[in-house]
C-alpha cells in the first residue's frame, strides 16, 4: 500500500529533473472555506515565483502528502521524506484558519538542509487582499513591501478662514493627530490553534496506543503454552503405544490409532509453538520499538522574529 502511495505522489509531483532547483507550492489547508483557500493558493503561487528556480503548483496539501508517505508532518524527518518523495528541493505550505475577525494565514517554506521559515498574516473577511498578503508574507519570498503603482496622494483641500474649534477640556481627551501607531513585535506563540468558535486551545499530541501489540503478545504466549500441553499429550500417548499389546488384529488397529493421535498431538504442538514465537516476537519488538521511539522524540518550538517577518523554528531531537 505504501508503494502505491509513493507512485501516486510521484505522479502528482510532475517535477522537471533538468531544473537546478524545483519548488512546489502545496494547496492551502485549514478551516477556511474552499473559495478563500483557492484565492490564497493563487496569491502564494504568485509570491513564490519571485524565488530562483522552477515554481509549480501541487495538487495536494502537506497533510495529505505526509499521510500518503506514512509520516507525521510534526516530525522533522517527515519534511525530508515528503521532499524526497515529491522529488523537489523545497515546498511551500499554507494554513488558513477562520477566526471571528477574518482569516489567519500562515505560510511556511520547507527546504532540504535548513530550518523551516514562516510568516503570518490576518486577512479580512471576504476575498484575500493581495496587497495585505504581500505586505506581511512577501518578505518570506524576498518581496519587499511597497506602495502599489498608481497610488496617488489626494490633493489637500482648499483652505478656508474658518477657525477650528478648540479641543475639549476633558483631560482624558487625546488629539488623534498626535497618536502614534504601535506595532506589536512580541514573538508569535505557535503552541495554540484557533478553534472554529474563535476560542484558542493548546495543541496536545494524542499518546500512541499499543493495544494490538499487547493483545498479540498475549495470544503468542497462549500458543506457546498450548504447544507444551500438546507435546505433553503426545508423550502420554507414546507411553500408551509402548504398553499396547500387538497380538490380535484389534490390537494392531488400536496401536495404529494411538500412533495417529500421537503424531497429531506432536504436529499440533509444533505448529502452536512456531506461531506463538512469531506472533509474540513481532508484537514484543513493535511494542519495544514504539516505546523507545516515543521516549527519544523531543520537540522544541522557538519563536523567530526578523525586521520584516515573524515565524517559528521547530527543533526535533536536538536537530532543527
Amino acid at each position: 500500500m505504501k508503494r502505491v502511495a509513493v507512485l501516486v505522489l510521484l505522479a502528482l509531483a510532475s517535477t522537471a529533473n533538468a531544473a537546478p532547483k524545483t519548488i512546489m507550492v502545496l494547496k492551502a489547508e485549514g478551516t477556511a472555506d474552499a473559495t478563500t483557500r483557492a484565492n490564497l493558493d493563487a496569491s502564494v503561487l504568485k509570491l513564490a515565483k519571485n524565488l530562483d528556480g522552477k515554481v509549480e503548483m501541487g495538487d495536494i496539501t502537506l497533510t495529505d502528502a505526509a499521510a500518503m508517505v506514512g509520516c507525521n508532518p510534526a516530525e522533522a524527518a517527515c519534511k525530508d521524506d515528503v521532499l524526497s518523495t515529491l522529488g523537489v528541493d523545497e515546498i511551500v505550505a499554507t494554513t488558513a484558519t477562520t477566526v471571528p475577525t477574518g482569516t489567519n494565514v500562515t505560510v511556511r517554506r520547507l527546504a532540504k538542509g535548513s530550518a523551516p521559515r514562516a510568516a503570518q498574516s490576518t486577512m479580512p473577511a471576504g476575498k484575500p487582499s493581495d496587497a495585505k498578503l504581500t505586505q506581511d508574507v512577501g518578505p518570506l519570498f524576498g518581496v519587499a513591501a511597497m506602495t502599489p503603482v498608481g497610488d496617488k496622494t489626494p490633493a489637500p483641500p482648499t483652505t478656508t478662514t474658518t477657525t477650528a474649534a478648540p479641543p475639549p477640556t476633558n483631560p482624558a481627551y487625546e488629539d488623534p493627530s498626535t497618536q502614534t501607531a504601535q506595532v506589536d513585535h512580541s514573538p508569535i506563540d505557535n503552541s495554540v490553534s484557533a478553534a472554529p468558535n474563535g476560542e484558542v486551545v493548546p495543541q496536545q499530541d494524542k499518546p500512541r496506543s499499543y493495544r494490538w501489540q499487547k493483545i498479540s503478545m498475549g495470544v503468542g504466549g497462549t500458543f506457546v503454552v498450548l504447544s507444551f500441553l500438546m507435546w505433553s499429550k503426545a508423550s502420554d500417548t507414546q507411553g500408551l503405544i509402548d504398553a499396547q499389546p500387538a497380538n490380535t488384529p484389534a490390537d494392531f488397529a488400536k496401536l495404529q490409532q494411538l500412533e495417529d493421535d500421537a503424531d497429531g498431538y506432536a504436529g499440533g504442538g509444533n505448529l502452536f509453538f512456531i506461531t506463538g514465537i512469531i506472533v509474540g516476537g513481532v508484537s514484543a519488538y513493535s511494542y519495544w520499538h514504539g516505546k523507545r521511539k516515543a521516549k527519544a522524540r523531543t520537540a522544541q518550538i522557538t519563536p523567530m522574529l526578523t525586521p520584516n517577518s515573524a515565524g517559528i523554528a521547530l527543533t526535533f531531537g536536538g536537530v532543527p
